[in-house]
């Protein structure tokens, strides 16, 4: 995978075309999420006076790495699964067999359009699941850096969250569309889950807790 230039990716973003659109801004989102938890982790392993949890700290700050590598190649992986329903719109519908094949592609191209957010939910869910040894462990100083990372991903969470769903509305395949909602419902509910602790250190710390 060519390395995601975020000054490229920012033009290609705001050009009057279709793809990358949301659902590769929110697989982005996530990765800087997901950058963020890895650099808390690193700072804290750099400095000698934090000696408890230095392993679960470079689990953590391993696993961010990944999860970073993982989420910018869903980024291209989503705006190329759009393109595919761009392409699957275009093609020919005069004959029975033309408007058959049509309709083939553009159900495998919606299925795959909704598979890679799904995805990125994923990788956004697992990443959220590092928040408590990195409240834990990590340098309460950077609480900020951790609550920033934490919204990052949660915002990616529901944009790719939507992006999935609106795609859903196309899809005919009903075992897959039940699969897909409980999913998403499974992860909104997970990322729910973390936002009181991180809300309570957000106010141990002296700041506001989240809405």
């Amino acid at each position: 995978m060519t390395p995601l230039n975020l000054s490229n990716f920012m033009d290609d973003l705001r050009a009057a075309t279709g793809a990358p659109g949301g659902g590769a801004a929110a697989a982005v989102a996530g990765a800087m999420g997901c950058a963020l938890f890895q650099m808390v982790a690193g700072v804290t392993l750099s400095l000698p006076r934090f000696t408890e949890g230095r392993d679960k700290l470079e689990e953590i700050r391993l696993a961010s790495e990944r999860l970073h590598t993982r989420l910018l190649a869903l980024a291209d992986e989503d705006a190329n699964a759009y393109r595919k329903v761009e392409a699957a719109f275009k093609m020919p519908r005069t004959t029975a067999a033309e408007k058959a094949q049509r309709r083939k592609s553009m159900q495998e191209a919606f299925t795959g359009a909704t598979e890679s957010p799904l995805r990125t939910v994923d990788a956004c869910i697992e990443a959220m699941a590092l928040l408590p040894g990195l409240l834990k462990y990590g340098n309460p100083n950077a609480i900020t850096d951790i609550a920033v990372g934490f919204l990052m991903l949660d915002a990616a969470v529901c944009g790719a969250a939507m992006n999935a769903e609106i795609n859903l509305g196309s899809i005919k395949d009903e075992e897959f569309k039940t699969a897909s909602s409980r999913a998403l419902e499974s992860a909104r509910k997970q990322a729910e889950g973390h936002r009181p602790q991180l809300s309570a250190a957000m106010e141990q710390a002296g700041l506001q807790p989240l809405k």
